[in-house]
């Protein structure tokens, strides 16, 4: 397949023809999710089901509700989504032809922040939708979910203090107390989740230990585990969770068979460890250990 003709074909896997009375296509729960994953997807029958989904749909009617300002935001996870989906089809184009099969960080680090990202963003615009729209839910878990701390300070005053928590945690309370599922965190779907998170800090808070290098099947099975991050709980509460799932995950497992294997990596991974030139512009440096390239005269 030519270049073109690929482009061609991810074009119509990412954004499909409208069906024929203008509406936005959208699609059935992937085979995949039921022969690779074991998934009872027959809960879901279309967005447009009185008795499924749109049983959740709800009205805000005042305009002064705070509200407001979280719902602002209510498209965000879908629009990173819809971004990492396209990054990852760009990269596919790029190294279609490339001779070599490798080279420096491009695509893939921002593919994966991007869609770790989504997971984040829906995970706090949904932590406050719950925590706004429903009664009864225990201060605590509204701390959490909120990741911010009541204090008292010596006077009696009541502040509020930031109190950082990881999205997986604060994901498995909102299913928790905003669902009704208590999550197995030894299953399968969930410790990839956790391995995506482990690759994803290696690149935000890079670890030069690693000098983490990632593959084309590496970052597809990376969006995958996020994507069913939301699949897996909706599959058994029997309720989707992120409107859009089954469209993306359909999206991704037909871009599958298009990826053809390329590594991004840094630069000076497995460069021979003698002789190696760097920049170094700090105080104190050992002359013995690390002389200058260059001899200075005149100084």
């Amino acid at each position: 397949m030519d270049t073109e003709d690929l482009r061609g074909q991810i074009e119509l896997i990412l954004h499909p023809e409208p069906d024929d009375d203008g509406t936005r296509y959208y699609a059935a729960p992937h085979s995949r999710l039921v022969t690779e994953h074991g998934l009872d997807t027959s809960y879901f029958r279309g967005h447009f089901d009185l008795a499924g989904d749109l049983q959740f749909e709800r009205v805000l009617n005042d305009e002064n509700d705070p509200l407001h300002v979280t719902l602002t935001s209510i498209s965000v996870p879908s629009s990173l989504m819809s971004a990492a989906l396209q990054l990852f089809a760009d990269s596919i184009v790029t190294y279609h032809a490339q001779p070599r099969r490798w080279d420096v960080y491009r695509f893939y680090p921002p593919v994966l922040t991007t869609i770790w990202s989504a997971f984040e963003a829906w995970v706090r615009i949904s932590s406050q939708l719950f925590v706004s729209t429903a009664s009864n839910i225990p201060q605590p878990v509204k701390d959490a979910l909120n990741e911010t701390r009541q204090t008292v300070n010596e006077k009696g005053k009541i502040t509020l203090k930031s109190d950082r928590r990881s999205a997986l945690e604060r994901y498995c309370l909102l299913l928790q107390y905003g669902c009704g599922l208590t999550v197995d965190r030894s299953r399968k779907y969930w410790q990839a989740a956790k391995n995506v998170e482990g690759v994803r800090d290696a690149l935000v808070h890079y670890d030069v230990t690693k000098a983490p290098s990632l593959t084309a099947s590496e970052v597809w099975s990376h969006i995958e585990a996020i994507m069913l991050l939301f699949i897996v709980p909706s599959c058994i509460i029997r309720r989707t969770l992120n409107a859009h799932q089954f469209d993306y995950y359909s999206m991704l497992v037909e871009l599958l068979p298009l990826v053809c294997e390329f590594e991004e990596r840094p630069l000076h991974k497995g460069w021979p460890k003698e002789g190696l030139i760097f920049y170094c512009p700090f105080d104190g440096t050992d002359e013995n250990r690390y002389p200058r390239r260059w001899k200075l005269t005149g100084h």
